[in-house]
């Protein structure tokens, strides 16, 4: 089954990459890369992808409404945290996927299956 880990926040909110030391931000990369190494290790789950996200300030929100289309600038809502970024993992089951996305020890990861009725 395929699941969706979307990297929301970090687990402490005074964090940030741009002020954070290389010290802390090699931490954060060595937790991507235990991430990928886990996956890797198991032969029943695959890493599909992911990628790191801008900031929500640069999000550009589309809207239809009766075929009007309206976009407007910043994230689609008002939160405290943004999405950085995600992965993508096909794992056997949910209990697998929060074991291998516990490798990303520096987030909170919200975990979603992939809806895969709507194809």
């Amino acid at each position: 089954m395929k699941y969706i880990g979307f990297l929301v926040g970090y687990n402490d909110p005074d964090y940030s990459w741009a002020s954070a030391g290389e010290a802390e931000q090699a931490a954060e990369m060595d937790a991507h890369g235990a991430f990928t190494e886990a996956v890797e290790r198991r032969e029943d789950s695959t890493l599909l992808g992911g990628e790191a996200l801008t900031d929500g300030d640069s999000a550009t929100v589309l809207r239809q409404v009766d075929g009007d289309v309206t976009l407007t600038d910043g994230p689609f809502s008002e939160a405290t945290e943004g999405i950085g970024g995600f992965y993508l993992l096909d794992a056997p089951n949910l209990d697998v996927a929060v074991e291998l996305f516990a490798a990303l020890t520096p987030y909170v990861i919200e975990i979603r299956p992939v809806d895969t009725s709507v194809s």
